[in-house]
């Protein structure tokens, strides 16, 4: 079991490794070790639930269902049902990505997002916290305004877009713009001062992307000189049924060029099926891989996640016990070593038969 690699954490002593680095602490040491093992020394084992720490994940699993009454409109439910009729899931997120809580200027990040035609579902929200971050009124199908402030951390939203002309020759265009007429200005009331004051005149941020980008892999939106970045995925609903989704977490440096993974694998909705947790690092070789044990819920196995990251992104290949079974790919940034500084992923993960690019 993946404990098999903790169990080496009780080794006192430091492991020199290759590309002449040496590790400076015994869990850099067990992970450079278990980096040159076959899965990354993971088994394809069952584990308790949530690998039996579930406080492990708290931070990780900041997503909180939302009931969009739009989901429920007849003329989304007609969209829906058009013959040619795409489904798009897409994951957003925007903030200091990995947190940083030297950041001492905050963000508003409050705004609207816009699909050209179809319609828009919020499907769940990512660490939305009451004072600042909230679903504003929606003035139709197409429009999804919110109000959110960051500082050390990130916010973020899971959205279904729905396509009723996926062959037009007019492209699928997804859309932020910031900021957007408000009635308060949350990132005054997040500083304490009164919120009811006239709003600073900002300059406006658009975003413009063709949702194929999106969907062929494109992932930075945006990034300023404070180090804040919105980051996107997104997965189209093919015609056969597959499973396929998004995975989020902590990119956890421990030590220069090693460390370890944990997060959440949801489907393309937003709902968590899963956890993961591995390691990543640089082998004697010089290879950069990763190696994730994917359990389900109950802590049934589905999986060993592996495969290569560098520059800022990464892509693997998802094996089963019956031999390689899909694919995963994705964007990381790696923090430095500390409880509040841990890096952070997100990604896509498919089936083979989804027949999906990742």
């Amino acid at each position: 079991m993946y404990r098999t690699i903790i169990s080496f954490l009780a080794v006192g002593a430091l492991f020199a490794v290759g590309c002449g680095e040496t590790s400076t602490t015994a869990e850099g040491g067990a992970i450079a070790d278990a980096l040159e093992q076959e899965n990354g020394g993971l088994t394809m084992d069952d584990e308790a639930p949530a690998f039996g720490e579930p406080e492990s994940f708290e931070e990780v699993a900041d997503y909180e269902g939302v009931d969009d009454e739009m989901a429920r409109d007849p003329e989304v439910a007609d969209i829906r049902e058009r013959p040619d009729a795409v489904q798009v899931n897409l994951i957003v997120e925007w903030g200091q990505i990995p947190g940083n809580p030297e950041n001492e200027t905050p963000r508003n990040w409050s705004g609207v997002f816009h699909v050209n035609r179809g319609a828009l579902i919020v499907r769940r929200v990512i660490k939305f916290e009451g004072r600042t971050d909230r679903l504003l009124p929606r003035p139709d199908r197409q429009h999804v305004p919110f109000t959110s402030v960051t500082l050390p951390h990130h916010d973020g939203m899971i959205l279904t877009i729905i396509d009723p002309e996926p062959e037009s020759d007019e492209p699928l265009v997804f859309s932020y713009a910031s900021p957007f007429p408000l009635e308060e200005d949350p990132a005054r009331d997040a500083a304490g001062d009164d919120p009811t004051t006239d709003r600073p005149v900002e300059p406006q941020t658009i975003v413009r992307v063709p949702v194929r980008d999106l969907v062929d892999g494109r992932v930075e939106l945006l990034i300023d000189d404070a180090g804040n970045r919105m980051v996107a995925a997104a997965v189209a609903r093919p015609l056969d049924i597959c499973e396929r989704g998004f995975l989020a977490g902590r990119w956890h440096k421990v030590e220069d060029g090693r460390g370890r993974l944990i997060g959440r694998v949801m489907n393309d909705e937003g709902e968590p099926v899963g956890h993961i947790r591995g390691i990543y690092g640089r082998r004697e070789n010089g290879e950069r891989v990763f190696f994730g044990k994917f359990i389900n819920l109950e802590g049934q196995f589905r999986g060993i996640f592996k495969g290569e990251y560098g520059d800022g992104h990464f892509r693997g290949r998802w094996h089963h016990r019956a031999g390689e079974h899909g694919a995963l790919g994705g964007v990381y940034r790696e923090g430095i070593p500390g409880p509040e500084t841990g890096g952070h992923f997100v990604g896509r993960w498919a089936e083979t038969s989804c027949n999906l690019d990742l």
